[in-house]
């Protein structure tokens, strides 16, 4: 067991450390890595890594969707606040009757869609019209969004349309009045009928994502693995990955085009869940990660490479591997189950 912090070596008293995060939920059977990272590197990982990856991308619309609630209980809403300098998501469809996509928000929890508060402009020298968020800092401070409509090639085009709740549009209107734009008489409140529609969502991220990646991954190796310390020196790249982000993000992190989970690949869950799993050889030790499965979603994994395995002996090919099954994602609660699926999927 290693008895010095595998981030900065002997440097204060250890604390546990969740690798896949506690924002995830709370998993019976589940055993944090325990005397391997000090509480001031778990602090530090956690405000420069972990706390972004929880907000921004397709973790946070997952978290929403699902009201996936972290210790301070759920993120700000995606769609209508930046997060660690990503945009809010942007999710758009054609709704039926309208001749343009209009944008779209999930309300959190119940996996319904409505449409965002939003401003359909129209340009004369454009397609068609389009359809521009009214974002929280845009109602605090205009020029939020006369920096979106100069982005977006808008900042000459006239309002047409506004969604919103009755009491969204009153502010709506003085914020157009106080750009300068005037306000249509005839634009109103849309209610639309439950229906589906095909939506698209568009999500950002930058390298703290993928470094968080690397933390569970890592993390998971040294639980599953407990032969290993994480001091070993073959380690020393992803862990400056890991703590600085040093390197190539592609070196450590790499998106799959399969399903490494053999089920996956005629098979769906029917319960949301998370997939880890780590292997090693005389060469090397991958590990292999995929967030927020469910019933009709089967996200892109990910692999990551830990680094040469330091035994280097010549031994058979070992595995590990968990799912962290959602039973109650509101109440995020749910169960850690070694990686023999077949109670939770169903074959199409």
């Amino acid at each position: 067991m290693a008895d010095e912090c595998i981030y900065l070596g002997p440097h204060g008293e250890f604390s546990d450390e969740h690798y896949l995060p506690a924002a995830f939920g709370r998993f019976s059977g589940y055993d944090p890595l325990r005397s391997r990272v000090c509480r001031e590197c778990n602090t530090h990982i956690g405000k420069t890594v972990e706390t972004e990856f929880l907000r921004t991308g397709a973790i946070v619309f997952f978290r929403w969707l699902l009201g996936v609630s972290g210790r301070d209980g759920l993120p700000p809403c995606p769609f209508y606040r930046r997060a660690a300098g990503m945009p809010p998501i942007l999710m758009t469809g054609r709704a039926p009757g309208f001749n343009f996509d209009l944008l779209f928000e999930v309300d959190a929890g119940t996996q319904d869609v409505y449409p965002l508060r939003q401003v359909v402009f129209e340009h004369q020298l454009l397609a068609g019209p389009r359809a521009v968020p009214i974002h929280d800092r845009m109602l605090e401070n205009p020029e939020h969004m006369i920096d979106l409509l100069r982005e977006w090639g808008l900042d000459r085009a006239k309002p047409i349309r506004a969604f919103g709740t009755a009491e969204e549009i009153p502010r709506i209107g003085e914020l157009l009045q106080k750009l300068g734009y005037p306000t249509p008489a005839d634009w109103a409140i849309t209610e639309f009928p439950a229906q589906k529609i095909a939506l698209v969502a568009e999500v950002a991220v930058s390298s703290a994502h993928f470094r968080a990646v690397a933390k569970i991954g890592f993390h998971y190796a040294l639980k599953m693995f407990p032969d290993l310390t994480g001091l070993e020196a073959e380690f020393a790249p992803i862990k400056d990955f890991i703590w600085a982000g040093n390197g190539e993000v592609a070196q450590f992190v790499q998106q799959r085009s399969d399903q490494f989970l053999r089920n996956f690949k005629g098979a769906r869950p029917t319960k949301w869940m998370h997939i880890l799993a780590v292997e090693r050889t005389y060469d090397v030790i991958l590990a292999h990660a995929q967030f927020f499965a469910g019933p009709g979603i089967v996200p892109p994994p990910y692999v990551i490479r830990i680094g040469r395995n330091p035994a280097r002996i010549v031994s058979r090919r070992e595995v590990r591997g968990h799912q962290f099954v959602m039973l109650d994602p509101e109440a995020g609660t749910g169960e850690m189950v070694d990686a023999e699926p077949a109670q939770f999927i169903w074959v199409p």
